[in-house]
């Protein structure tokens, strides 16, 4: 295996430009990738590592892990950084919750930083996996191009795959090589995980069953290196459709594309000219046949109502004149929650906003509704705990007037409260739990406590920082 650090001192100035001592964010569990990423990046002349950790807590003894990976990066003489998230698993599935968090924290860790690029330790079996993930999954040209080695992870921040060409086993000696002691996490061996049946169980047992072909004439092929042929295959088909469509239907230099052109494409060519409009907007996922219907339906009749639909995962299809844009998700507000004993106060960073809670009297403004501060009767003492934070997946309660409970997600929605506005609401929640929640400003409190007989009650007010 040829020394890696020469070569990324030739990979990651050829992205990124003079190094100049920056700040550069290593995707780093403690186990044989990211483990053989951090020794092979650790002596890059110009480069300041940050080794960031997430524990997602899924999985008994992560925090031990997390402990363990410290002392690794410490032991190599890399910076640490590192966070507990909790996980929403919702209906994309464990795996691809987990992803979405983790990628999350890794573009905020860097922003924090400074830094221009998130490097991960995937490698030619990770590549091969994902290939046979999207071929189960039915992916089109654009799914089985599979992993690049650079892509754009946020506005300012790439993602850097330096080891991409790379096998398990060659990283997994060069740990060794080094007398390191991997960090083995127990989740890669869930085959409920549909990525570790893959690798386990479905990708072995085919090679297995090609040794055993008496057919095979001549001797069978690496599965793992025909996967990856499939990837480089499909990379080269994508090269020609580029070059086909940066003729037919170019983009401008902000990134749109002109619906004419679009419209005028054979049907068969337009996912490609819509995949590729997606990439040059950092978004790496073409669009659904789904959104691509509704995309269609709306071109129909574009003339009387501009085009404006999602195209996936909170990006948005936009038209500007007689151009199409694609319209990355509003930034996401960090998950923030508060602690606070009542009465108290409380300042939230993420909102540059303060929370009070405090006792008074009754007074006539409280029956009148008031967006940033209400009265409420709640259920606790002084000396008890309140909770502010964000909203979660599942929160519910009784809004003011009504005789049930409705989702919070639902009331936001029926409110009009705008997307990227509905993170930003600090939700005032009884207990440490902090699954009831009181009040949720400028839109409603929870029906039982509004003010009945009471003289004197709680009053939450928020209010800018000092």
């Amino acid at each position: 295996m040829p020394t890696p650090s020469v070569e990324l001192t030739t990979f990651l100035p050829s992205r990124l430009g003079p190094l100049d001592d920056q700040p550069l964010v290593v995707a780093f569990s403690g186990g044989v990738d990211s483990l053989a990423l951090l020794l092979v990046a650790r002596d890059v002349a110009g480069v300041r590592l940050v080794a960031a950790h997430l524990d997602h807590g899924l999985v008994a003894g992560s925090a031990e892990r997390a402990r363990r990976a410290r002392r690794l990066a410490e032991e190599l003489g890399v910076e640490w950084v590192a966070e507990r998230r909790a996980v929403a698993l919702g209906d994309s599935g464990a795996e691809a919750a987990a992803r979405r968090v983790r990628y999350e924290f890794l573009v905020e860790v860097a922003r924090r930083l400074g830094s221009r690029a998130v490097l991960t330790g995937h490698h030619l079996e990770d590549q091969a996996e994902t290939v046979a993930l999207r071929l189960l999954q039915g992916s089109g040209l654009e799914g089985l191009a599979a992993m690049a080695t650079e892509r754009e992870l946020a506005p300012g921040v790439l993602l850097l795959r330096p080891l991409l060409d790379r096998s398990r086993a060659q990283l997994g000696a060069l740990v060794a090589a080094h007398g390191l002691r991997p960090i083995e996490d127990p989740s890669n061996r869930d085959l409920q995980l549909e990525r570790n049946f893959v690798r386990h169980r479905l990708l072995p047992h085919l090679q297995a069953r090609q040794r055993e072909d008496p057919r095979a004439d001549p001797p069978p092929h690496n599965l793992r290196d025909r996967l990856v042929g499939v990837s480089l295959a499909a990379r080269r088909v994508r090269s020609r459709l580029d070059a086909v469509l940066a003729r037919d239907a170019p983009l401008d230099d902000d990134g749109t594309l002109a619906l004419a052109d679009l419209e005028a494409l054979p049907p068969g060519l337009r996912p490609f000219a819509l995949a590729r409009l997606h990439r040059a907007a950092g978004r790496p996922y073409p669009p659904s046949r789904r959104a691509q219907g509704e995309l269609t339906r709306q071109l129909d009749r574009r003339r009387a109502r501009p085009v404006s639909c999602d195209c996936g995962d909170g990006w948005r299809w936009r038209q500007r004149g007689e151009r199409l844009a694609v319209q990355r998700p509003e930034p996401k507000t960090a998950r923030f929650t508060y602690t606070l004993t009542a009465p108290g106060e409380v300042e939230i960073d993420e909102l540059g906003a303060r929370f009070r809670l405090t006792r008074g009297t009754v007074e006539s403004w409280m029956f009148q509704g008031a967006p940033n501060r209400a009265g409420l009767a709640l259920p606790i003492e002084p000396g008890d705990i309140v909770t502010v934070r964000n909203r979660r997946s599942g929160d519910r309660l009784q809004p003011l007037g009504s005789s049930g409970r409705r989702k919070l997600k639902d009331l936001l929605i029926d409110r009009q409260v705008p997307r990227h506005d509905r993170d930003r609401i600090p939700l005032l929640c009884l207990g440490e739990d902090s699954r009831q929640i009181a009040w949720v400003p400028g839109v409603t409190m929870d029906d039982r406590f509004r003010i009945g007989d009471q003289r004197i009650v709680w009053i939450a007010e928020l209010e800018p920082a000092r």
